[in-house]
């Protein structure tokens, strides 16, 4: 039986969440691509550190990304630029690290299930 991860897990996925947002902007060429992977990529680390919580590790990765986005819409006031540039890459990173995490924790049970 699987048990709750510790509670400094919690903020490293924040913080790895933040981390996460902001590397990709060093490969601007292939922005789209290096968000989804480094999202995958941290997703799948925390679901098979913590099987427990699955899909949901990806929601608190990408958690930082959805507040800044909000910020932005909130404080600049374009509605417009973010439904055609920044929604898409918001939706590519959360649905990249719930992926990434599911398919982790799902092996890491069914790994630990043949033992």
């Amino acid at each position: 039986m699987y048990t709750k991860p510790p509670k400094y897990a919690y903020i490293l996925a924040i913080i790895s969440g933040f981390l996460a947002f902001i590397f990709p902007a060093l490969f601007p060429i292939s922005f789209p691509l290096a968000l989804a992977m480094v999202y995958l990529i941290l997703g799948g680390i925390f679901g098979f550190l913590w099987p427990y919580l699955s899909w949901r590790w990806g929601l608190w990765i990408a958690g930082p990304m959805l507040v800044l986005l909000s910020l932005s819409v909130l404080f600049a006031g374009q509605l417009d630029v973010f439904f055609k540039k920044d929604l898409p890459l918001l939706l590519l990173g959360i649905i990249a690290a719930c992926v990434g995490s599911y398919i982790t924790s799902w092996y890491k049970k069914r790994q630990n299930a043949h033992r």
